[in-house]
């Protein structure tokens, strides 16, 4: 008997049953106002719970014990891993994830019966539901899948997830993912029992520990990306990165609806809009991810397991229950208008909210492109610089309304005498814009940018500090803002200020960059899964090792790089390696090209049209092969050639050129013309071709090992972090608040 997918069953089938009971119970509180059969539905609740978690005590047993006969345990885990990612495979397939936010419902569940009064059967009818629908999810593909003959090991994780930012981003991302559901529960409650108010008192806390949450996965991940992927960056516009930034934005926004009608019981049926929206999102952000539809798009997109129509199918209804009841009761809803006849905090908070729309709308429409123009044509997606853009007026108004709003009252502003409470923030903005030109910021645009973030900034440090003398309490919202604006002043000076410099580091040769010389010491464990390359840095009064790794993945069947980074106070040295050389001859001046994947250039009278990737296993003992199938046309036909690479056990490369076709007029000069693969990203989809015989090589030179590098200076990151670990604290300040004083 699989014990594992028995217990899926149950607890299925549990959380079926308690939706039912909850909703019966409900209908009788409603009709007869009588107790009704609470222990039913909560026993059946419980029992979903607590059979959810022998399930994931099963999973977690499987990979901590190489259980292969599991295909989830042989395609996440392998012998050879340490304990932390067996414990993190767990949630590093699909059908772990699913689990693992079943698990997270359940226990939130358990927290919120135990908190609310008995009035709210019908929050926790929505909540079995939702518990309900990812069990089912598991059931049309559980991990407990048995495969024969079970394998003697598995084949291991993904390379870049073995770093110890990935063994939490994923569960927190998830329990942000989990608290998203309590407020469109109580939404849906409040609805149907006519208490349009009562919901808000707990939504207020739930949707500030969804947000926190949300949002510490969202950095965190961005953080992983920084240090372990070798792009250089930490957030790339990915439509997965996306997918999980709208809803968490949609929260932000909410929170300001919630402030307001806290005050002024402004903004009823607007706040309600926003929980049913947000669910949504976090819907579509699990459809865009794991359907398969960005596969084309995304290098963190999950094939398609069968459930695409359940997905769409779980979206379809939350629209309909949430929205639709909404409808329906929308006339009964009844809250005082936004006073926008004169300038005040709620007028200001509103403005907020539709700043904090603009920009979840627009970053919803580009991660959407893939599914909008393939629905009118050939699916396609939006170049980055579509967010930069669309973004940044966004951003300036939002550093506006940041300043603006802390120093203005609830009550209307008669007179212009409000303006002196902007004195010091004006003067202190205009500074910072003066040295933000001395430092080469010309752009108008950007120095709006920076001095709208600096006048924000300044502005929530005042507040800050006029109302931690009422208590701690009252500071998480200023400290949030305050992030905000480090954050915004981290972003404009790392992206505008950015510098970057490719070296090709000579073993033992010293070169300089950015006033520091670059020494390759060589490769110090060359039969490690991640060999590290050793380089000296030295400034000339001090020096240090930067260990950057770069090897090549059988998971991933592309070169991988991870970087070093040497974390300054006010920038970042970032170390990232591009390509290792081993000892070869090799030719000077032999032309190079660097193509894209579906992109034709001309190069010596060729015009060479790069098609796809060629992955195999080469016919050396432990060799894998990586070609690039290129398109040729020269002389008015079209040939086919395959230049290719090899990575040997212990991380050697060694190309396999391919003949060119001979053009009309060709010299004889000792060496018949080809192409070489010299460097190739599978993620960027990009090759580095090179050319010889076409010039007459100088002499023959014996090149020691060598290592491509490109070394940044990436300013003010420590901004950065420190803006995102601001917001993060505000936050859970102003959560904590909420939970202890319930206002």
């Amino acid at each position: 008997m699989n014990i594992g997918h028995v217990s899926i069953l149950i607890a299925f089938l549990a959380s079926l049953g308690a939706m039912i009971a909850f909703i019966r119970n409900g209908r009788i509180k409603l009709q007869s106002k009588q107790i009704g059969r609470q222990k039913t539905a909560v026993h059946l609740y419980y029992t979903s719970v607590i059979v959810g978690l022998i399930a994931s005590v099963i999973l977690f047993y499987a990979l901590l014990t190489h259980q292969f006969q599991y295909s989830y345990v042989v395609g996440y885990s392998s012998k050879d891993l340490p304990l932390i990612y067996l414990i993190s495979a767990f949630w590093a397939g699909q059908e772990g994830t699913f689990l693992l936010w079943a698990v997270f419902v359940g226990l939130m569940g358990l927290f919120f019966l135990k908190k609310s009064n008995s009035d709210d059967d019908y929050a926790m009818a929505v909540v079995s539901a939702f518990s309900a629908f990812l069990y089912l999810l598991l059931l049309i593909k559980s991990p407990f899948e048995i495969i024969t003959p079970a394998p003697l090991d598995g084949r291991g994780l993904n390379p870049l997830l073995q770093d110890p930012w990935m063994a939490i981003h994923p569960p927190i991302l998830f329990i942000g993912y989990a608290a998203a559901t309590f407020p469109f529960a109580l939404v849906i409650s409040g609805l149907a029992r006519r208490k349009y108010e009562h919901w808000i008192n707990s939504s207020f806390s739930w949707t500030l520990f969804a947000s926190v949450s949300l949002g510490a996965g969202i950095i965190i991940g961005g953080f992983w990306a920084y240090e372990v992927l070798g792009w250089g960056g930490y957030w790339g516009w990915d439509p997965v990165e996306n997918s999980s930034l709208v809803p968490w934005i949609v929260m932000l926004a909410s929170i300001h609806g919630l402030v307001v009608f806290k005050a002024k019981g402004s903004l009823q049926r607007t706040n309600m809009i926003l929980a049913i929206i947000t669910f949504i999102l976090v819907l579509y952000a699990t459809f865009l991810t794991r359907s398969g539809v960005l596969a084309d798009f995304s290098v963190h997109s999950f094939v398609d397991l069968g459930i695409n129509n359940y997905l769409i199918g779980s979206m379809i209804v939350s629209i309909a229950l949430g929205l639709g009841l909404l409808a329906t009761r929308f006339s009964e809803i009844k809250s005082p208008k936004i006073d926008a006849s004169s300038l005040n905090r709620e007028l200001l908070l509103l403005l907020s909210m539709f700043v904090l729309g603009a920009a979840a709308l627009f970053t919803f429409v580009g991660m959407s492109s893939p599914i909008i123009t393939g629905l009118i044509g050939k699916a396609s997606q939006v170049d980055i610089s579509f967010y930069n853009k669309v973004n940044l007026p966004v951003a300036i108004a939002m550093a506006l309304l940041l300043g603006i709003t802390p120093f203005m009252s609830w009550m209307e502003e008669k007179n212009l005498t409000f303006l002196k409470r902007y004195s010091m923030s004006f003067v202190l903005t205009a500074l910072s814009c003066i040295i933000a030109y001395v430092a080469g910021v010309t752009s108008f645009t950007l120095l709006l940018f920076v001095g709208a973030s600096t006048f924000g900034l300044i502005s929530n440090v005042i507040i800050t500090f006029r109302q931690y003398r009422s208590g701690w309490l009252h500071i998480g919202g200023p400290l949030s803002h305050i992030g905000v604006a480090l954050m915004l002043i981290g972003i404009v000076g790392s992206g505008s200020f950015d510098e970057s410099n490719q070296l090709i580091l000579k073993q033992g040769e010293p070169q300089a960059a950015f006033g520091y010389n670059f020494t390759f010491k060589g490769v110090p464990n060359p039969e490690a899964l991640k060999p590290i390359m050793e380089i000296e840095v030295s400034d000339g009064k001090s020096s240090f090792t930067a260990n950057p790794k770069l090897y090549f993945s059988q998971i991933n069947q592309a070169v991988m790089r991870e970087p070093d980074i040497k974390v300054l106070p006010l920038k970042d040295l970032y170390i990232s390696p591009l390509e290792l050389k081993a000892e070869e001859h090799q030719h000077q001046h032999n032309p190079m090209i660097e193509i894209t994947k579906g992109e034709t250039k001309e190069m010596l009278g060729y015009k060479i049209t790069f098609t796809k990737f060629d992955v195999g296993q080469h016919a050396e003992m432990g060799a894998m092969s990586v070609g690039a199938i290129l398109d040729i046309i020269s002389d008015g036909k079209k040939h086919q050639v395959v230049p290719m690479l090899t990575f040997g056990q212990n991380n050697e490369r060694r190309p396999i050129p391919a003949e060119l076709p001979t053009l009309k007029g060709y010299v004889d000069m000792g060496m018949k013309p080809h192409v070489t693969l010299n460097a190739l990203s599978v993620e960027e989809k990009k090759i580095l071709l090179e050319f010889h015989g076409f010039t007459q090589p100088h002499e023959e030179l014996q090149a020691a090992q060598s290592l491509v590098v490109d070394i940044s200076i990436k300013p003010l990151m420590m901004v950065v972090w420190t803006g995102v670990v601001l917001i993060l604290i505000g936050m859970l300040i102003a959560w904590r608040r909420r939970t202890i004083q319930k206002v």
